[in-house]
């Protein structure tokens, strides 16, 4: 039995109807014109009911089947149609007018919009070389306690933690802004505030009235972080506590215990997990661990633990949503989380041909998506792509040698010669790096010792190099465009503004004499920093700005400089063995302060911030 798919390829044919082009038989001749009659009539029909439809939307009424030349095609129809809109466009515009507030609508969706891409990484904007980092100055300011060991900011306010298990909340000051308006009255201008307002303190334990139950920490208190939104505010001690605070009120919340050792580090992911309900907040022990947590106003809960380095966790960072990085001191490694994906890449730092051994990695911060700087007791800062086991880049003494101590300190010999002889083989040791931080979307890096200075740093727009900018507050500064061969010297150079910044073998020990008096006098514990907008309001506002200043206020929404929060000590947050006194800075040993301190820097007179 024949079919069409056994039949073969020269027989198997399939009929064709063509009635449209083929001719009409004698026997079907009236029927297909008629057909054929109607179609066409069905078509244009079509084509009138669509110009129509056009035409009454647009507020036309003349009909588009007269208008239409016999060749004009259905592109052509369709430019008609968009001109005849815009031009309804405009003359409804010319007598109605637009909506303000829906452009503002608008442009606070475009912000949004570029905040998100800042955050992923989308947008690099090269801000370093804009900003006057030698002209800010320092508003350094305290309260009755001891060391502060971290600091916490979500504009305006400033959280500081200190080692007599206190937490205090601050209102930072905002800069005067400059203004051409003439002020007619006779009263004198009211001074400008410029320390921070001490808003709301706790200490030790506090009773909780509804269950009588007792929450603060019982010793030291290492870390402190905010949350994005600022509503909450976490601790962590040498209690092995981490507890959750109202940031309006500082009421204790919760108290978890879950973690075996001191809670080192803390670090909230810069954004609102798509994924669960909560904010992600990152921990880091002495216990060897990191865990998750997630916060909410619905409750608090613990989620994961992740296990791998093999000392203690020094410092956490959060990287992105679900990642943070860490580094693990002694282990000498930096790990990348990837808490979804359950899986960890290990970065091992050192180099054997470096004059000063890395012992422990101390310090991280982020550069998101892709990369990190760590800071290490041997004084150098490295910047670390998640592409490469190795850092790219690597600047050795970052704050410079430490100035061997007068022989009386040094020796018990009477004997000045036999004194000088047993110490002879001495050489001066690093200041390793205590705080690291980064402003993420830019190319700024703030460092901090004990030195006296908080040093910039810039990130090369190919992210590859690491170029100094020198101290915040030190006066001149080299030039961030000196070529490569010339920034390599410029590591070993000496000024007055920059005393110890110098190169290893040539070795000075009237630094001290030499150098300018340091600006921050104390151990830099922690390092906080965001850019100043003029459009900032405090939590719960609402800006009384008119909205005939709309247009206005969206020029002045650009970033107008950085403002920088430093924790300083007298002591290293993590032990008493390193004390500012040990620095043996002339006149300034005994002038250490416990407290914290204030840079307001600005952008350059005429610089604009690039995009890259």
């Amino acid at each position: 039995m024949s079919s069409f798919f056994t039949l073969p390829a020269s027989q198997r044919k399939r009929k064709r109807e063509d009635r449209a082009g083929a001719p009409a038989s004698k026997k079907r001749g009236v029927d297909a014109e008629k057909n054929s009659r109607e179609r066409d009539d069905s078509v244009s029909g079509s084509d009138l009911d669509e110009e129509d439809v056009a035409s009454q939307a647009s507020g036309l009424s003349e009909e588009s089947g007269s208008d239409s030349d016999e060749g004009e095609t259905a592109a052509d129809r369709r430019l008609k149609l968009a001109e005849r809109y815009l031009e309804n466009v405009r003359d409804e515009v010319d007598d109605i007018g637009f909506d303000a507030a829906e452009i503002d609508r608008d442009l606070i969706a475009e912000r949004l919009k570029e905040d998100v891409d800042e955050f992923k990484g989308r947008v690099y904007r090269q801000i370093a070389s804009d900003l006057a980092f030698s002209t800010a100055s320092p508003t350094f300011f305290r309260a009755d306690t001891q060391t502060t060991t971290s600091i916490a900011v979500h504009p305006p306010y400033a959280y500081t933690v200190s080692k007599d298990k206190t937490l205090i909340k601050w209102e930072l000051a905002t800069p005067a802004a400059t203004t051409n308006q003439q002020d007619t009255s006779k009263r004198p201008p009211k001074p400008q505030r410029k320390k921070p307002k001490q808003v709301n303190f706790v200490r030790g334990l506090q009773k909780i009235a509804e269950s009588e139950e007792e929450h603060g920490h019982t010793k030291n208190i290492l870390s402190v972080a905010v949350s994005p939104s600022g509503k909450f505010v976490a601790t962590g001690g040498e209690d092995r506590k981490l507890i959750i605070w109202d940031a309006a009120t500082l009421k204790p919340l919760q108290t978890f215990t879950q973690h075996r050792d001191s809670v080192s580090g803390l670090a909230f992911a810069r954004h609102i997990s798509t994924m669960s309900s909560g904010e992600q907040l990152f921990s880091g022990s002495f216990d060897r661990t990191i865990k998750t947590w997630s916060l909410s106003t619905a409750g608090h809960a613990y989620v994961e633990t992740l296990f791998g380095h093999q000392d203690h966790v020094s410092s956490v960072a959060a990287m992105t949503i679900d990642e943070c990085i860490s580094v693990g001191a002694r282990d000498r490694t930096a790990r990348l989380w990837k808490v979804v994906d359950e899986s960890q890449l290990v970065f091992r730092g050192g180099s054997k041909n470096a004059s000063y051994q890395e012992n422990n990695l101390d310090c991280v911060a982020p550069l998101p998506p892709t990369h990190f700087v760590t800071g290490s007791d041997s004084g150098a800062l490295s910047l670390w792509s998640i592409h490469k086991k190795k850092p790219l880049h690597t600047i050795p003494l970052a704050h410079g040698l430490d100035p061997i101590p007068p022989l009386d300190e040094l020796s018990n010999e009477v004997d000045p010669e036999v004194a000088s002889a047993n110490t002879r083989f001495l050489r001066r040791m690093p200041r390793w790096i205590t705080a690291l931080t980064t402003v993420p979307g830019t190319d700024v890096v703030l460092s901090g010792s004990w030195d006296g200075w908080i040093r910039a740093w810039k990130i090369s727009e190919d992210k590859k190099t690491i170029i100094p900018l020198g101290p915040i507050g030190g006066g001149d500064t080299p030039s961030p465009d000196t070529p490569s061969a010339q920034l390599k010297q410029s590591l070993a150079f000496d000024t007055p503004a920059n005393p110890d910044h110098m190169a290893i073998d040539t070795p000075r020990t009237d630094e001290s004499k030499d150098g300018a008096e340091p600006l921050v006098k104390g151990v830099v514990n922690g390092i906080a920093v965001f850019e100043r907008r003029a459009d900032s309001v405090k939590p719960g506002q609402v800006s009384t700005e008119p909205k005939s200043k709309s247009k206005s206020k969206t020029a002045d929404s650009e970033p107008k400089g950085l403002c920088i929060v430093a924790a300083v000590g007298k002591e290293h947050r993590f032990g008493r063995w390193k004390c500012f006194a040990n620095n043996y800075h002339d006149g300034s040993a005994a002038d250490g302060r416990n407290g914290a301190v204030v840079f307001e820097v600005p952008f350059i007179a005429g610089a604009t911030s690039n995009e890259a």
